[in-house]
């Protein structure tokens, strides 16, 4: 279950449950536990509320569509990495440290 919460109000350990975006720029993506470090950036850039997940509510179908959803970023960010050896360990080092969110 996803919840729209002010900034004000966001503690740190939360999940987001959406992409952060400040016109077309992605501030921070989804399933980024957030931190003081990611709630003082937010408050610069004038973001005012975020959606966040509540974990406990996560359902195996939400998890599954998350981490589905991670790895078609992964694999857009590195679309154009080819065979290159070094781009492909890079590409499973990153979708590795995504899906640990989800553990």
């Amino acid at each position: 279950m996803i919840q729209i919460i002010p900034l004000d109000q966001i503690l740190p350990g939360m999940v987001l449950g959406a992409e952060v975006m400040s016109g077309s720029n992605m501030l921070l993506p989804l399933g980024t536990v957030i931190n003081d470090v990611h709630i003082d950036s937010l408050r610069r850039c004038g973001v005012s509320e975020i959606v966040v997940l509540a974990p406990s509510e996560l359902s195996a179908a939400e998890i599954n569509e998350q981490r589905e959803v991670l790895r078609e970023r992964v694999e857009r960010l590195f679309r154009r990495a080819g065979s290159n050896v070094t781009m492909q360990a890079l590409r499973r080092a990153v979708l590795e440290y995504r899906l640990e969110k989800f553990k």
